[in-house]
């Protein structure tokens, strides 16, 4: 046997054993860089059921755009467990339109807009208690906060219950996978929005949460069930990738003096660093889909009823969508590619504008406050799976120098 052949063989073994529940970020995106290199930009893997993973850019975004033969439902993760579906990201239309209608009382486009002053306010008062503290953690102390205080004035949500969410979406996450925990996380968290909902039958608000006491599908209430998915979705999602782009973005910034420094010299190049840190450390490694039919990707055969990863990650480093694609270019921004980091098509992320405004106040604010802050070892900061295709840096210590 020829060394290629064997090294060709090799290769597809490790593809059929990968899975993030069994890997790192990086031996992921090493894998799957080696994948298509070798010619093989459809990969396939025996766990969690079986299921194919599309690692090219335009095969992403077209599969992301036939939602007739890529399907959601019946669920967006695997391994697929007993539980409700998530709207409105785990239904196909004509059941999604009605259910993104239903979500874009809460997140739109004006969404930033109406909030951005309050979030402001939330950082600035963050950043201070770094300023006290003099040593902490970027992630527990900053990053994990912005996006709680602001799904707490986006929903409604009274914030001394941001402890709580927290919890439970990290619950979630972990236990994805288990088929006892699994559903019973998912539940926890149903339980949690279904009882913030109902609160409001008494005692109405000018909130989301009141909204949705009241609000119609198909010109009936909510089930309880239904209210504690709708819960799970808008909390689990407006969470999890704030916080790991959020925390993937200062480690950039604060690990690098001359990005730094041009940032603080130009803040409008502040989006730009957002979306390069967003393209590079893709948070959410890429959601799933199931074939309707028959049909041929990449040259390879997929079965109706298949499992696909649209891998978010992968096609975010595409060499033939992004030149030197493993590298931060804060000039990349003109004439980019759009970003796969939220999806794409239908069931993109509604609440990226919000995300990305976030992403933009925190970091303005701690360049224009506290520029100084160093990393405790930068060298030794990676990231890693948290369950369910989640990617992130757990912990970020630093600390400001002595005056």
């Amino acid at each position: 046997m020829s060394t290629d052949t064997q090294a060709q063989q090799d290769l597809q073994e490790r593809l059929k054993q990968y899975t993030s529940y069994e890997s790192t970020p990086d031996e992921a995106l090493s894998l799957f860089q080696e994948a298509r290199a070798a010619g093989c930009p459809v990969a396939h893997s025996e766990k969690l059921g079986g299921y194919h993973l599309f690692l090219d850019y335009d095969d992403v975004r077209r599969a992301h755009a036939d939602h007739e033969t890529f399907a959601s439902s019946p669920s967006v993760l695997r391994p697929l467990v007993e539980r409700p579906q998530f709207p409105p990201i785990e239904y196909d239309p004509p059941e999604q339109t009605q259910w993104r209608t239903l979500f874009a009382h809460a997140l739109n486009l004006d969404t930033p807009k109406r909030i951005e002053s309050e979030v402001r306010k939330d950082v600035i008062t963050l950043i201070e208690g770094l300023q006290a503290k003099r040593n902490f953690d970027l992630v527990d102390d900053f990053a994990e906060e912005v996006p709680l205080f602001a799904l707490c004035e986006v929903l409604g949500f009274d914030r001394e219950k941001r402890g709580e969410i927290r919890r439970l979406t990290v619950d979630m996450h972990a236990y994805a996978e288990d088929p006892v925990k699994g559903p019973a996380a998912f539940m926890a968290f149903a339980e949690f929005g279904i009882a913030e909902v109902m609160s409001r039958l008494e005692d109405p608000r000018d909130d989301y949460l009141t909204y949705l006491s009241t609000a119609t599908i198909d010109g009936r209430p909510l089930t309880p069930q239904e209210l504690g998915a709708t819960m799970n979705s808008l909390l689990n999602a407006g969470h999890g990738t704030t916080v790991s782009g959020l925390t993937s973005l200062l480690y950039e910034v604060y690990s690098r003096p001359e990005l730094k420094q041009r940032l603080i010299d130009d803040p409008s190049l502040i989006p730009a660093a957002v979306e390069e840190s967003m393209r590079l450390h893709t948070p959410f490694f890429g959601l799933y889909r199931r074939a309707t039919k028959d049909v041929t990707v990449g040259g390879v055969e997929i079965a109706e009823g298949d499992s696909i990863q649209m891998c978010w990650a992968a096609a975010n480093r595409d060499p033939k969508s992004f030149e030197n694609p493993d590298e931060f270019d804060l000039d990349r921004m003109p004439g980019r590619k759009r970003l796969m980091t939220f999806g794409f098509g239908i069931h993109a992320c509604m609440g990226q504008p919000t995300a990305r405004m976030e992403m933009h106040v925190a970091l303005e604010e701690l360049l224009a406050r506290v520029p100084d802050i160093e990393l405790d070892d930068p060298a030794s900061v990676r990231h890693e799976f948290a369950g369910s295709e989640t990617a992130l840096i757990t912990r970020l210590p630093a600390r400001l120098p002595a005056r």
